[in-house]
């Protein structure tokens, strides 16, 4: 804006931020905001995205979409505490089981692990709603690396930390009654797909693209089983440069189980698109 009173016109007095928070460590806050009850400001974050992801599709009628406000704390005195550093959205009620549908940092806030925390946090929410779910589809290449990335350390940190399961042990006695030998160590563990996905919010289409393409998976008396020691997992780790430290802080979440049901099932009356039909991911 070119002038000093134009910009004074535009600036808003509504409170900031909006929503409640659901997330926070030292230096970031991450707030739910509802697209119904908010629209307007809502809607300006989709206007907002628009300059930055090329694939982004404005809708008007985001009602049916809730947004995750990533706010980094300002360490001046002076002015605001928060800085908007971006957001993700997601649709309330999901056929395809979509936990996010839209993600931006701002440029000047990337190169900081942001994107990171935001997918972090986008299947935390999942695993609290005891389900699973992945990004909207088409991802751009920035995003499915990014996403890749995350997989990759979600299903290794689980293989690593799950201690051996009873189902080993029931396969261990069906390979006797059925006159197969097979050496069990004492640091291998078994995992079905559907468990490893249960373990990390993540649907089992990606678990079973990760598994591949790290080489862990196997298929074994007519299913697909992940059977690994923890020497396999510390080479592949070390083969494809996986980092095993979360950004997200564990003790992060302030949001409970019972709070994600109740925005599911706020949504049942809502109809219509919303703003984020695009899943273009600028994770870093």
């Amino acid at each position: 804006m070119r002038y000093r009173h134009t910009l004074e016109d535009h600036r808003c007095t509504d409170p900031f931020p909006r929503g409640r928070p659901i997330y926070e460590d030292t230096s970031t806050v991450l707030h739910e905001v509802d697209g119904k009850e908010h629209a307007l400001y809502c809607q300006n974050m989709c206007l907002l995205s628009k300059l930055f992801l090329d694939q982004k599709t404005i809708y008007y009628d985001i009602g049916n979409f809730l947004f995750y406000v990533l706010l980094v704390k300002s360490t001046e005195s002076n002015g605001s505490p928060y800085s908007f550093a971006g957001y993700f959205s997601k649709e309330k009620t999901s056929v395809d089981r979509n936990n996010l549908a839209c993600i931006l940092v701002l440029p000047p806030y990337r190169g900081q692990s942001y994107g990171q925390l935001l997918i972090e946090i986008s299947y935390e929410l999942t695993k609290i709603e005891q389900t699973t779910g992945g990004p909207e589809q088409p991802l751009s290449s920035q995003g499915f690396h990014s996403y890749r990335s995350y997989w990759r350390r979600a299903i290794v940190q689980t293989l690593l930390g799950e201690s051996i399961s009873a189902a080993t042990h029931i396969l261990h006695n069906e390979c006797a009654l059925r006159g197969h030998s097979h050496d069990w160590e004492r640091n291998q563990r078994i995992f079905s797909l559907s468990r490893l996905a249960l373990l990390t919010g993540i649907r089992i289409e990606d678990v079973l693209f990760t598994l591949d393409d790290l080489g862990l998976l196997e298929f074994w008396l007519g299913r697909h089983i992940v059977c690994i020691a923890d020497e396999t997992l510390h080479r592949v780790v070390a083969e494809h440069r996986i980092n095993l430290n979360l950004r997200a802080d564990p003790n992060g979440m302030i949001i409970a189980s019972d709070d994600c049901h109740q925005a599911s099932d706020s949504s049942m009356d809502v109809d219509g698109e919303g703003g984020d039909s695009s899943s273009d991911s600028d994770g870093d």
